[in-house]
């Protein structure tokens, strides 16, 4: 979050002189308030819009430097659902893949490269994204440093809300031990290395390629498998978290973790192009705002590492659920309908779902409409009417997904 908080402050009541304030002698002073409250917001938008702009001109300078190496066509940078970082050079990536399920070491090399020494290399790559942690992925963080350096330029400064965890963000994920890896690289690299686009792979095995670069560079890349349950894996270790919050907000567990694996696949380090940060992809000028409002009574703006702190993203991200259900979305009586609204509303804004029955975003004129209807209903309109298909999608994946954590909800008394 930015050093800077914005708090309301108490104002004095001066003495009013004249026949206005003797017909209402709080006019003043709600005037006053009200000046207040848009100087707050106005300083609020204008951090924000620094912040957005740092990241975006680090985002950037990144994606520059990359593509300066790999070229524009081969050039991976980190999403929501995969983060990658790069050597200084940026002649080495690692790329950790919660959706697709894999580990990626590659290396740009010329064929004069030494089989050993490379083999080394990328041994000790894969065993150090093996080992590394939260913390050790927020110092690799390019875009965010850059951006740092920014801001600080402009004399501002993000704190910030690490989580002191020390295990490793790949931990339980990979099978494979590191001692096998680093045998299977090494059979297969002089032959990946001699031989482009050959592997000696087998079913969930390590797989060592050589291919050419759009830009005419070669580089060699090691894939290594999750293990085919590491969604359940990765879910298991924000439980904890997840049912404190879920408890703590009368909200399923299955609805907190369906959205999370949805919208990251649990990148802790998840972002998105919005932008979007952290388990849950919270907007830090909209639902973050609203969220960190409704649970600690402040409006701030919070920085990019706050929401990359797991236990703070699902702390946000469950009370944004709940502002949702229970004030955004609160004329929709029956729950079940609710729920499926507040799913697409995560999504798009409150105000798309009301859009998708009559026409414009008044949830209180959409809601006698939605009220008439079944939950079946109202859920099978929505993936019809909503209006961007991204969201039609996103509601059935959650939906879909739910059902997968239903053994973690509370039983209905």
């Amino acid at each position: 979050m930015l050093i800077r908080a914005f708090t309301t402050l108490a104002l004095a009541m001066a003495p009013v002189v004249g026949s206005v304030a003797e017909e209402d002698p709080f006019a003043a002073l709600d005037a006053q308030l009200e000046s207040q409250f848009q100087d707050l917001d106005t300083q609020l938008e204008a951090d924000y819009q620094a912040i957005d702009a740092a990241i975006e001109a680090a985002f950037a300078r990144l994606k520059g430097e990359v593509e300066g190496v790999w070229g524009p066509e081969d050039a991976v940078l980190p999403t929501q659902n995969a983060w990658v970082d790069y050597s200084e050079d940026k002649k080495s990536r690692r790329e950790f893949d919660f959706e697709g399920g894999f580990l990626r070491i590659e290396q740009i090399i010329d064929d004069a490269s030494i089989a050993s020494s490379l083999s080394a290399n990328l041994s000790q790559a894969v065993q150090g994204a093996l080992q590394d942690t939260e913390s050790d992925l927020s110092q690799k963080d390019d875009v965010l440093n850059y951006a740092k350096a920014e801001l600080a330029a402009q004399s501002i400064s993000l704190s910030e809300a690490p989580r002191q965890n020390t295990q490793p963000v790949l931990e339980g994920l990979v099978e494979i031990e590191a001692s096998t890896i680093a045998s299977e690289i090494e059979a297969q690299v002089s032959t990946a290395s001699d031989d482009e686009g050959q592997s000696a792979q087998s079913p969930g095995a390590v797989k060592v390629t050589t291919t050419q670069l759009a830009n005419g560079a070669k580089k060699i890349t090691v894939s290594v498998p999750f293990k085919a349950d590491y969604l359940s894996e990765s879910a298991r270790r924000y439980q904890e978290q997840v049912l404190i919050e879920a408890q703590r907000r009368d909200l399923p567990a299955s609805l907190v973790y369906a959205i999370m694996e949805t919208e990251s696949h649990f990148n802790p380090r998840a972002r998105s192009h919005i932008p979007a940060f952290g388990l849950m992809q919270l907007v830090p000028s909209s639902g973050g705002l609203d969220a960190y409002n409704y649970v600690y009574g402040e409006k701030l703006v919070l920085g990019p590492e706050y929401y990359f702190n797991p236990d703070k993203n699902v702390e946000l991200g469950a009370a944004y659920l709940d502002l949702l259900l229970t004030r955004y979305l609160r004329a929709i009586e029956d729950e079940e309908s609710r729920v499926y609204c507040a799913i697409a509303a995560y999504n798009t804004g409150a105000g798309n779902v009301a859009r998708s029955f009559v026409g414009r975003t008044s949830v209180s004129a959409a809601a006698p409409k939605i009220n008439a209807l079944t939950p079946q209903e109202v859920f099978d309109h929505m993936v019809v009417n909503l209006p961007y298909k991204e969201t039609r999608n996103y509601l059935k994946k959650v939906t879909k997904a739910r059902e997968r954590y239903r053994g973690l909800d509370q039983p209905s008394v």
